[in-house]
């Protein structure tokens, strides 16, 4: 009941993950300290990634087949 969700909500949470490991002045959070980050990389992130690669792509795709306006 509770794995489930809409891919728009997949979308939203992986941008939320990737802005969380941007650093930026005034944050809190230090890129690389997210509870799955290990010496290796964050296996969160490249989930996250993945979920905004194909998600761009799609976008992208949808885009060019549209008629010019």
């Amino acid at each position: 009941m509770y794995d489930e969700c809409d891919a728009s909500t997949l979308v939203v949470i992986a941008s939320m993950t990737e802005e969380q490991h941007q650093p930026a002045p005034g944050k809190a959070y230090k890129p690389g300290t997210c509870r799955q980050c290990t010496p290796d990389g964050c296996a969160q992130l490249t989930w996250a990634q993945g979920i905004l690669a194909a998600h761009r792509a799609e976008r992208a795709a949808w885009r060019a087949a549209r008629p010019p306006q």
